[in-house]
């Protein structure tokens, strides 16, 4: 049986839910480490690894769903800042923890959504 609710929109809204969810953990992790020193701030890759599948389709090879969980988001090593001497600051990881809720949010509002229209396709447009 193939499922309607498999589709690209549900895989990438996914992704960037496990994506903004992962980064809550690394911010986390970064606040919790702020005053230990030489600790190496930890980041997310997704934004590049869609970019990847941006890429792959502009060079007109395909990305089907299953090659979607290639791109999932992962845990690494976050750029060193110059600005703070590679240190973690509390405010920084503030900053990046009240735009990734709000990254977070719009991206369960589009999840809701989808759903939303899914459902309404389900019963026939009726409530």
């Amino acid at each position: 049986m193939i499922s309607i609710i498999d589709n690209n929109t549900t895989k990438l809204l996914s992704l960037a839910l496990d994506a903004s969810t992962l980064r809550h953990q690394a911010i986390a992790q970064n606040i919790a480490n702020v005053n230990t020193p030489g600790y190496q701030a930890m980041g997310v890759s997704f934004e590049s690894r869609l970019s990847e599948a941006r890429r792959d389709l502009e060079q007109g090879q395909s990305v089907s769903l299953d090659d979607l969980t290639t791109y999932r988001p992962t845990l690494e090593p976050a750029e060193e800042n110059f600005s703070t001497g590679g240190a973690v600051t509390l405010e920084m990881e503030l900053a990046k923890l009240s735009e990734n809720t709000l990254h977070h949010q719009a991206v369960l509002k589009a999840l809701t959504r989808h759903f939303s229209i899914i459902n309404s396709a389900i019963n026939e447009g009726k409530s």
